[in-house]
């Protein structure tokens, strides 16, 4: 959401600043069609996967499975912390079930806000609602028309037209005319779209500055509607200047209008040839078009589909197994690293720990819960008993059933009959996220050990499980 939400405003404001340079006051009819493209095409393109268009069961065995096991030999520094950990699991797993994390926060302030929005767009309904329901309209064709002796301002919604009692026929005239071009382009439903918009990307500063926009190019284009039906130029610009104030119906396409210099000037403006508007006109949807790939090649890359939170188990004062010279902290890195480097836009590999460093159980599980991971993977190795890959998941948890289903995943895929998936009440799998602990063999003997060790080995292990995320990300 953090991704989309830079890449969304980002793309809007390019295609902003392309309209004003390339679009606005060029031609109306058009500048209209760009800002709603803008609007639709800005805000969705994150969410586009065009780049794709480039890209040419084993049965759970029940083991009562303690954490000291799978620690055994560890320092006697790191046996009375686990220890520590162990003797306080329950304290630890219901403080971080309750603790608000930075995300949620953020979440509860996003969704009040939305709440707001929302409400201040249904009273702009409701207020124009009830002024059309307490005046009577009459018909003039397909619109209904109320002439008021009160000192309100025009304004039009759909084809209701509400126009302030004017002496001047002439001059009633000119607003009439110019409040029918609002209901017969139905302007309405352009600010009802960009303030739907606004109800849920309120934090965009790009689509405020494009809802001036949009109101003003209806300004421009309800004129310029008047202009057409034979009326003199001077006296409309008259009556522009001596009825424009600064107040303005939401949701309505209002003759009264704050920009009045602005409309003048277009009234008075001559259009840019058929060759130089073409060549403008092309430009900014060849530019448009730019910004729609970037935007989309963008979010695939920072924010893909499945994220996956890696753990190299151990680190730091932690070494692990240690056999045959070989510490296992450094193979768990060296398979977390190159799955890492296999990130695509499908499954995202993020790593908890990225160099030699020590992590404590509190440290780790608060950096999963508020992450925004799909799943949660502890990778590490076996010692003194010769066995095939297995897979750790903790059967009280909330999720056990999708972790238990991941871990089945997860196994399957290296192929070999002594893996097989396991329940484990590991402090390290009371996240929220589903979570699984994953080893990935053992350093029972030097075989073993120099196996786990190569590079060449390492890179196939990570494939392989690189391959099975990619299909728990499809079941996704």
């Amino acid at each position: 959401m953090i991704a989309y939400s830079i890449i969304s405003i980002l793309s809007l404001s390019f295609c902003y600043f392309i309209y004003l340079a390339f679009v606005k006051a060029k031609n109306h009819h058009f500048s209209r069609f760009f800002l709603l493209l803008i609007l639709v095409g800005g805000l969705s393109a994150p969410l586009l996967p065009i780049s794709n268009l480039f890209k040419n069961n084993l049965a759970p065995v029940n083991l009562d499975f303690s954490a000291e096991e799978i620690f055994a030999g560890h320092s006697g520094e790191l046996k009375s912390e686990l220890s520590n950990d162990l003797s306080s699991e329950q304290t630890l797993f219901s403080s971080e079930e309750s603790k608000p994390s930075t995300l949620n926060i953020l979440s509860i302030i996003f969704g009040l806000i939305t709440i707001i929005f929302i409400l201040r767009f249904s009273r702009s309904l409701l207020l124009i609602y009830r002024k059309i329901k307490a005046s009577n309209f009459e018909k003039h064709g397909k619109y209904r028309v109320f002439i008021s002796k009160a000192n309100e301002e025009s304004f039009s919604f759909f084809n209701y037209i509400l126009i302030e009692d004017e002496r001047n026929k002439t001059t009633l005239e000119y607003i009439l005319t110019h409040e029918k071009a609002h209901a017969d382009q139905l302007h309405s439903v352009d600010l009802i779209i960009v303030e739907v918009l606004l109800c849920f990307f309120w934090f965009n500063p790009a689509l405020w500055f494009l809802k001036k926009e949009i109101i003003q190019n209806h300004e421009f284009l309800a004129d310029e509607a008047v202009l057409k039906q034979g009326f003199e130029r001077n006296d409309y610009a008259s009556t522009i200047f001596n009825f424009c104030r600064a107040k303005q119906t939401s949701l309505a396409s209002s003759f009264s209008f704050i920009n009045t210099k602005k409309r003048i000037t277009m009234i008075y403006k001559h259009h840019p040839s058929k060759p130089k508007l073409f060549l403008n006109l092309f430009s900014a949807l060849i530019l448009f078009a730019s910004v729609l790939v970037f935007s989309s090649f963008a979010a695939e890359k920072n924010d893909p589909k499945f994220l996956v939170l890696l753990d190299a188990g151990h680190g730091g004062i932690d070494p692990g197994n240690l056999k045959n010279g070989i510490q296992e902290k450094d193979i768990n890195l060296k398979i977390a690293l190159a799955l890492q480097k296999l990130s695509d836009g499908e499954v995202g590999i993020h790593l908890l720990r990225e160099k030699d460093e020590f992590i404590d159980f509190k440290k780790r599980l608060e950096t999963v819960n508020t992450s925004n991971s799909d799943l949660f993977i502890s990778l590490h190795l076996g010692a003194g008993i010769e066995h095939g890959v297995q897979a750790f998941y903790n059967p009280e948890a909330n999720n056990a059933a999708e972790s238990k289903q991941i871990a089945e995943d997860l196994v399957s895929v290296f192929q070999d009959k002594a893996s097989k998936i396991n329940e484990g009440k590991f402090i390290i799998l009371q996240s929220k996220k589903p979570s699984v602990l994953l080893e990935l063999g053992d350093l029972a003997n030097s075989e073993n050990s120099n196996y786990l060790n190569s590079e060449v080995e390492q890179q196939k292990i990570a494939e392989r499980i690189f391959k099975s995320l990619k299909i728990i990300a499809e079941k996704r």
